[in-house]
């Protein structure tokens, strides 16, 4: 039994009380930034957080990478820090991404000394730094989980914050809209505006995840995903909502007739392979294909197929761009300001080879 299924029941309830005192911890940490008494640092160009209330799961990834082609479009080296973790992440950003500058370190603030310290990137994302206060940005985003967009916080539930945290977002993105209905879409959305009353109403922001092909991890062959309308096979997934993978697959019309899901950021072994020999297919997330490269044997390599998935807007694209435009557009000013130096030097002067 995952341990969202643990929580939901009385041990959740049992546990209420510490997850009342994880909550108001964060608020006195918190506080603490607010009031000078704890140190924080402005990163020297625009920093964009994207994040979420609870502890993973939520679908960030993707729309990271959303971020960073829309921006690489716009011709903006970025930078990106974050915490770590397993490493997959970052393995998955740096192929898809090669030209984005990734640091990761648990202390962004060092992490952040390294990024600038050679070729420093125009803007700066922070992968998961919504509850990271040493660093300051200018537009925090979180991601809500539509199937699961509120609950206890740790360890009471799988939640970092309550729901009033959002009056601190300057957009808020609807994860997985796609699994819910249009009244519970609004029933949430009615939520975020009740936690942020007394605030400027946000753009209704809605997306999911897409799959855009699958890869074998073997030879690297790629093919297309309609391929899988009627197969059959194993799922495999260490990540946070690995019954999101699952659905992901069924909508593809592949039948698992195995499950397998280890702990997010789980670091593959031999031993988790048991069974897989028998499979004549094996799905994967991208995320896992990172770390079962390196414990996959050559023969069984050409079973295993990692789903590669990208993020999709359902509603709110145009508000997402107008964000993304607004938050780098010192850099754009910065841009033009020496064009528009050389064209008209201002009074008493003239353009460079000008009379």
């Amino acid at each position: 039994m995952a341990a969202a299924d643990w929580l939901d029941g009385p041990l959740g309830v049992l546990l209420s009380p510490l997850g009342h005192l994880y909550a108001a911890g964060g608020r006195l940490r918190r506080a603490g930034y607010a009031k000078g008494l704890l140190q924080s640092h402005r990163p020297p160009l625009p920093t964009l957080s994207i994040g979420n209330l609870s502890s993973g799961g939520t679908g960030k990834t993707p729309l990271l990478f959303d971020a960073l082609a829309r921006l690489e479009a716009a011709g903006f080296r970025s930078g990106v820090l974050s915490r770590g973790y397993g490493g997959d992440e970052g393995r998955m950003l740096e192929e898809r991404h090669p030209r984005v500058r990734l640091v990761e370190d648990a202390d962004r603030v060092r992490g952040l000394a390294a990024l600038l310290d050679a070729d420093p990137p125009d803007v700066l994302l922070l992968d998961d730094g919504f509850q990271h206060h040493r660093l300051q940005r200018d537009l925090d985003v979180v991601l809500l989980d539509a199937t699961r967009p509120f609950g206890r916080c740790i360890p009471a539930g799988l939640f970092r914050e309550p729901a009033a945290a959002l009056r601190r977002a300057e957009l808020v993105v609807l994860a997985r809209a796609d699994l819910v209905d249009r009244e519970t879409r609004a029933r949430i959305w009615g939520r975020v505006d009740s936690a942020r009353k007394g605030l400027p109403s946000l753009p209704r922001c809605e997306g999911t995840v897409r799959a855009r092909d699958r890869r074998r991890l073997g030879d690297g062959a790629v093919e297309n995903v309609a391929g899988l309308h009627g197969a059959r096979g194993r799922a495999a997934a260490g990540i946070g909502n690995p019954q999101s993978f699952l659905r992901i697959l069924e909508a593809l019309g592949f039948t698992a007739e195995a499950v397998q899901f280890v702990p997010d950021h789980h670091a593959w072994s031999a031993a988790d392979l048991s069974g897989w020999e028998r499979e004549e297919l094996v799905l994967v997330t991208e995320k896992d294909a990172v770390k079962l490269r390196a414990v996959l044997p050559a023969d069984l390599a050409l079973r295993v197929w990692e789903l590669r998935v990208d993020w999709c807007f359902l509603a709110g694209e145009d508000a997402w761009q107008a964000a993304l435009d607004d938050w780098s557009l010192p850099v754009r000013a910065a841009r033009i300001e020496p064009l528009w130096q050389a064209h008209d030097p201002g009074p008493g002067g003239a353009p460079e080879g000008g009379k």
